[in-house]
């Protein structure tokens, strides 16, 4: 089963305010505003990102469901545009790595999460399981793509996204007061051709900004290689787990 399977399972969407933390390309906004056209559409969805500039295109996404949604810039660590006790239910997805950038940032959006819920809401989270190395041989291409992105925005930021152990988080939720914490592990699908070519494209512009020119081509050359790979012999997307709270 995947982990948008059962995403909202057992949750009550007919009349709830939803946080949608993490905007992004907008799949887990769509789902969302699917489920509650279903569940009756008396409920609304604020969908929250840092970057504004992406809001017009999961609204054409959305099409008709965009009546349900609000769009709101925001940062997830500080978000004073929302009283406390706003939601019922916030739903961020691939969203805590990103804000794993520095040291204990994740634990600030935790905080701001447990604030803005009502008492008795609920939490959802789902991430990618750390691979810090292959565990068989179909992890491989992903390991070493999402490495080389590392040491690349190292180089070039001084920082980089960095995915969370469920065991850590969950120890994390309950330091800022979440209760009743439980996860689920999800084996990956196949990499998707659609994700490492737009991976392909994006990282030799993240590489442009290295001074050094030697080590600019010797990682232009690794982008080469893991497509090949890729292309040859394909891949597992990482595990992910759902954490619900």
């Amino acid at each position: 089963m995947l982990w948008s399977e059962c995403l909202l399972d057992s949750i009550d969407l007919s009349d709830a305010t939803i946080m949608d933390a993490g905007t992004g390309a907008g799949n887990t906004t769509l789902l969302l505003a699917t489920r509650l056209a279903e569940a009756g559409g008396k409920g609304k969805i604020i969908s929250v990102d840092i970057d504004p500039v992406i809001f017009p295109a999961v609204r054409e996404k959305l099409g008709e469901l965009a009546r349900f949604v609000e769009f709101v810039e925001a940062d997830l660590t500080s978000m004073p545009q929302f009283k406390a006790e706003s939601f019922d239910l916030v739903v961020s997805t691939g969203t805590l790595c990103a804000l794993n950038n520095r040291p204990l940032k994740a634990l600030r959006g935790l905080a701001e999460f447990h604030r803005v819920l009502k008492k008795g809401g609920r939490l959802v989270i789902s991430e990618e399981y750390p691979l810090p190395r292959a565990t068989k041989p179909e992890e491989e291409v992903q390991v070493m793509h999402w490495q080389l992105y590392k040491s690349v925005a190292e180089l070039v930021e001084g920082e980089h996204w960095t995915e969370i152990y469920p065991e850590e988080l969950e120890f994390a939720a309950s330091l800022v007061g979440f209760r009743e914490i439980e996860w689920s592990r999800f084996e990956g699908a196949p990499l998707r051709k659609v994700a490492m070519e737009e991976w392909k494209e994006v990282m030799p512009k993240l590489m442009n900004r290295i001074e050094d020119e030697q080590t600019r081509r010797a990682f232009l050359f690794l982008v080469s290689k893991i497509y090949g790979s890729f292309r040859e012999q394909g891949g597992l997307s990482p595990p992910s787990y759902m954490m619900k709270m």
